[in-house]
């Protein structure tokens, strides 16, 4: 019999995928039967207690093959098996890929040296060892010490990972199949001319899904955006969409021009609120699917059609009391796909650019906490510098007051560096204020306005307990406009689920103690807790979420609110009855 040659095997293992006939045990389970290597099934069990997981790639039937393993008593110790009759490359590359593995941590056993050629195609630094004889030796190298696990933790953690990917399937959350559920409709408004405020902004604000990035903001721009129009052969169109969660409103343009030479793209845009609903692709689709320079960045792509989109001539309307209810809305551009699933009766006040093309952002405690006095209001650093207006500050207020439901996203004002206050007669300035890095780098640009900006603002460096005390602040602001009655919900800061995440834990920890605080000793104020509402795959980086992660906030939104008004029924209903019994 041939010695194994374990000289593949160079880095820490963390996963063991095994091949079952002739590998695992001797013989063919399909043919004439096996038998057990019992230095094997021992092999199985040290190494999940030292912290290695097992897991099975093999041609075979599946119920046949579980079942001889459950006989061995160790089908429990294998995590992600795959057995089916199908290629092994792919199915290896997927279940690292699922694990969150890394296949240079991975070794896979075989008999057959042209499955391991296979798996290392597809997954390269994967470490293919032979299987020849007994494979115990394996347990001696340094590579395989492991971490002591006698508890099984590890095992625990991959079983629930497992049990969450399989139940999602089961379930049809997939991002495809979810989308698919939702019933997308889109009507598309060639009327553009009567819709022409939104069509700018589209034009003028958008940039993750904006495919040509040409503007219309300069007097002359604009002419050239009339004239386009006019031109004979142009095809322009408003996108507007609904699904069965909510109305969308318009969230994309476009406008191409068809000759027989092809079609030349000249806008398509779409806002980030329908990032990953296949919009774009549909568009793109239904013109034909053009080819065009795409400036970048982008954050989708156009690649293949999309089937779960529908075009119709005019939307249905069914009454739905969320329409009825009105939003206030602070926060990032992500918190507009989590408001589609709430209502369209909403007030947003989400980070948008401004006409010269800087970033304004409204998750900034001065947007709250400022007194509106008549010294701000004519104040020009506020405009020039910070981005947001005294009347948009007013209207904020307003907005609090006349809300049914308010939602605020302000973790973004905790990490930032560039906090300043100016204005008034007080040493160093009166009012507070943000500016985003991106913002404060376009400003530096011009050595006048640097001047200006040195003379005007005064740089705050505050230790994190001052900044959370300042977001604090905010809070009570809202908290004070709202009507009594009226839900605040205040959505946390994931700690995990990212490089972003790993380097401001304490940061995001302490913004979310201050939050839960803030919640808990406020009446009808509620935390959203993003990291256990949440499962790992639901979350895009450490700051975004999928589709079905925005769902679910907005179902937590929903559902809490639901209850309450419940709730408010019955206390209502209760006090009513004592009155007329008195």
């Amino acid at each position: 019999m041939k010695t194994p040659s374990f000289e593949n095997v160079k880095a820490s293992v963390k996963l063991v995928i095994w091949d079952l006939d002739e590998t695992f045990w001797q013989g063919t389970l399909s043919e004439e039967g096996i038998v057990q290597i019992e230095s094997h099934i021992a092999m199985i069990r040290t190494l999940v207690d030292r912290g290695i997981m097992c897991s099975i790639c093999s041609k075979n039937d599946f119920d046949q093959a579980k079942a001889a393993i459950e006989k061995l008593g160790i089908w429990d110790l294998f995590v992600f098996p795959h057995i089916a009759w199908s290629p092994k490359g792919q199915a290896i590359a997927k279940m690292v890929k699922d694990m969150g593995l890394r296949d240079e941590n991975v070794v896979f056993l075989d008999d057959n040296h042209l499955n391991l050629e296979e798996a290392v195609f597809f997954s390269p630094k994967l470490m293919a060892v032979e299987a020849v004889g007994d494979m115990t030796g394996l347990l001696d190298l340094p590579e395989f010490k492991g971490k002591e696990d006698s508890n099984h933790s590890r095992l625990k953690q991959y079983k629930v990972m497992e049990q969450k990917q399989s139940e999602q399937s089961e379930t049809g959350l997939s991002n495809t199949e979810f989308l698919k559920q939702s019933e997308i409709k889109i009507r598309i408004v060639t009327d553009v001319e009567n819709h022409m405020d939104r069509v700018l902004e589209l034009l003028n604000r958008t940039n993750q899904l904006n495919f040509t990035k040409v503007r219309a903001n300069t007097a002359q721009e604009r002419k050239d955006f009339d004239d386009l129009l006019a031109v004979s052969g142009m095809h322009a169109g408003l996108i507007e969409v609904q699904d069965r969660y909510g109305d969308y409103g318009a969230v994309g343009f476009f406008a191409v021009r068809t000759k027989f030479s092809g079609t030349t793209v000249h806008h398509l845009t779409f806002s980030c609120r329908t990032l990953n609903m296949g919009v774009e692709q549909w568009v793109w689709d239904y013109l034909g699917r053009p080819e065009f320079k795409i400036v970048g960045p982008v954050a989708g792509e156009l690649t293949e059609p999309v089937d779960w989109i529908t075009q119709v001539t005019d939307f249905e309307t069914t009454a739905d009391p969320q329409e009825e209810r009105r939003l206030c809305m602070v926060g990032g551009c992500d918190l507009l796909q989590v408001s589609f699933y709430c209502g369209t009766n909403r007030d947003e006040y989400v980070n948008k650019q401004d006409d010269q093309g800087m970033l304004v952002r409204y998750d900034d405690v001065g947007f709250f906490i400022n007194p509106r006095d008549m010294a701000l209001k004519h104040n020009k650093s506020l405009q020039r510098f910070i981005g947001y207006t005294y009347e948009e500050m007013l209207d904020l207020d307003k907005s609090l007051a006349a809300a049914d439901l308010i939602l605020l996203s302000m973790y973004f004002s905790i990490p930032s560096d560039l906090l300043f206050t100016y204005g008034g007669n007080e040493f160093g300035g009166k009012y507070w204020g943000t500016v985003p890095p991106r913002r404060f780098k376009k400003l530096m640009k011009d050595p006048d306005t640097a001047m200006r900006f040195s003379k005007e603002m005064f740089h705050r460096r505050l230790a994190l307990e001052e900044r959370l005390e300042l977001t604090r602040q905010s809070f009570v602001h809202a908290d004070a406009c709202r009507t009594p009655g009226v839900p605040l919900f205040i959505l946390g800061s994931a700690t995990q689920h990212g490089q972003q995440a790993e380097r401001t834990q304490d940061m995001r920890l302490a913004f979310n103690a201050m939050c839960r605080n803030f919640c808990e000793t406020t009446e009808n104020t509620h935390f959203i807790d993003v990291d256990n509402l949440l499962e790992a795959d639901e979350f895009a980086d450490s700051d975004h979420y999928t589709r079905t992660g925005y769902f679910k906030i907005a179902d937590f939104v929903n559902k809490q609110t639901a209850l309450l008004e419940k709730k408010d029924i019955v206390e209502t209903t209760k006090r009513l009855n004592e009155s007329a019994s008195a």
